[in-house]
């Protein structure tokens, strides 16, 4: 098993909610800003309610982040990837078996988090947030360096096979 470390890649200040959301891939700057305007009318709404109101988001996915996520990245990374993302209700428990069974019957091994974009459960740009964040990082791995590069959002396979 991989060991974990913890190194903040840049200091992390307490951003809105919409703009954390919004910088994980999960919703976009008119999602963001509709919730806000919404948030105007309903003011016992909180931001992350409205949005999962909308259907574009589950409510433990806006919990998550409200609530959790700036404890958990200010802390050693204690679990695994799918830990993280089962928490955010990113994937659920079915997915979660589904990549680990198939992380022990490849021949070749992939990362959970590869795995998880592979089967399109998980968009790059959050994986690649998640990952930044938590930091679970072999520096030499191939596919977090391309997911540090700018295309890292095309399908690393076509650029492979290029």
């Amino acid at each position: 098993m991989s060991q974990f470390h913890f190194t903040s890649p840049e200091p992390y200040k307490l951003k809105p909610l919409g703009k954390v959301m919004q910088q994980a891939g999960l919703l976009s700057t008119a999602q963001i800003d509709v919730a806000l305007r919404d948030q105007q009318q309903y003011p016992e709404l909180r931001v992350g309610e409205i949005c999962s109101l909308h259907g574009w988001i589950e409510q433990q996915t806006a919990d998550f982040f409200a609530d959790s996520w700036s404890k958990i990245i200010l802390r050693p990374s204690k679990y695994p990837l799918g830990y993280y993302l089962r928490q955010a209700a990113l994937l659920n428990e079915r997915q979660i078996s589904i990549i680990l069974a198939e992380q022990k019957k490849l021949q070749v091994w992939q990362r959970f988090g590869e795995l998880a974009c592979d089967k399109k459960w998980l968009k790059r740009t959050t994986l690649h947030f998640f990952l930044k964040y938590l930091s679970y990082s072999a520096p030499s791995s191939p596919f977090l360096q391309r997911c540090s590069q700018p295309t890292f959002l095309l399908d690393y396979r076509d650029s492979a096979n290029a």
